[in-house]
């Protein structure tokens, strides 16, 4: 049990240290229940929506230990009214799998070093906070898209969320567009790679051949030339040959002359 507080508490302490540098977190609840719909959920309560937009569009796509995480805005404005009274009066006979929330506990320590750390970190939260006379009265702004719907709080459940449901549809629709724009993207740069691939294979044969022609024409170059000294060499030796018949037709004459002359 001790080794599994310790995990939990280092887990809220990472998200809560996470989520305030986006604005001032007034709430944070872990659940605790197993069923489908809330198991690994995670609620957090911004000072205002500017915040809670801010921490929904960084946290779109990001990782927490290899796990996706998957944000939406929550039509739940006070935790309190989601919670299991028989949970926390030790009742509940469903257990983890129940319909309502369980909530795991954090001690007072903890929140409270927390949110010191929270403002020691982040002065202009209090700043923003002692600046607003009617701080704990003033309602929360909502998300921006609608003038209409700025404030939620008028709404009835229902209407409530509606408003938020399509909040997140239109969020999804725009990330849909955006995979789409990624894997055009994608597919224009893979062709781009493909096309460049292919050119550098035509060059690099184009290269080779005219390498291997440019080869070729040497040699046959340097063969013309090898024929060529052989043949000045031939006159050559021809030309001493003749000068060496020269010599001896030279030699026989006088020898003849001497001859007659005796």
């Amino acid at each position: 049990m001790k080794e599994a507080l310790k995990h939990f508490e280092q887990f809220y302490e990472e998200i809560f240290v996470e989520l305030s540098d986006f604005g001032e977190l007034k709430e944070l609840s872990v659940v605790d229940n197993l069923s489908d719909h809330l198991i690994g959920n995670v609620y957090a309560k911004f000072n205002d929506e500017e915040s809670a937009s801010k921490a929904y569009n960084a946290l779109e796509g990001k990782y927490y230990h290899s796990n996706m995480v998957e944000e939406e805005y929550c039509p739940i404005i006070n935790i309190k009214d989601c919670k299991c009274r028989k949970f926390e009066d030790g009742l509940c006979n469903r257990g983890p799998y129940c319909n309502f929330v369980h909530l795991k506990e954090v001690s007072k320590s903890l929140l409270r070093s927390l949110r010191d750390e929270m403002y020691e970190t982040h002065p202009e939260y209090k700043r923003n906070r002692n600046n607003n006379n009617n701080f704990s009265r003033k309602k929360p702004r909502r998300h921006e898209n609608s003038s209409s719907e700025s404030s939620l709080d008028r709404y009835d459940n229902f209407t409530r969320k509606r408003i938020i449901q399509r909040w997140n549809d239109d969020f999804r629709s725009e990330k849909k567009i955006q995979e789409q724009r990624k894997k055009i993207e994608k597919q224009r740069y893979e062709e781009k790679k493909e096309y460049e691939k292919k050119k550098y294979a035509e060059d690099y044969k184009r290269e080779d051949y005219n390498y291997k022609r440019s080869k070729r024409e040497k040699e046959k170059y340097e063969e013309k030339e090898r024929e060529r000294e052989k043949e000045k060499e031939d006159v050559k030796r021809k030309e001493e040959d003749k000068k060496e018949e020269k010599i001896i037709d030279s030699d026989d004459e006088e020898t003849i002359s001497r001859g007659e002359v005796e």
